[in-house]
């Protein structure tokens, strides 16, 4: 399952073992450590947005995957 966050920014659920709110950015942590991301947002409000997009969406994927 992909998520936008943005117009530059998708992220595949798939592959994400954690996200985490670090001041203003999401710590992206994938299966593969070389691929974790840090996505900066100018705003607070934005990155809790964003965080709950994806929280909904790996509800959803968890959701499909039982």
């Amino acid at each position: 399952m992909w998520v936008r966050l943005g117009d530059e920014e998708i992220l595949n659920l798939h592959h994400v073992l954690s996200i985490k709110k670090a001041g203003g950015n999401l710590e992206v942590r994938y299966n593969n450590p070389t691929q974790n991301r840090t996505i900066r947002f100018s705003d607070p409000q934005d990155r809790d947005a964003a965080f709950e997009r994806i929280m909904e969406n790996l509800i959803k994927l968890r959701l499909a995957m039982e």
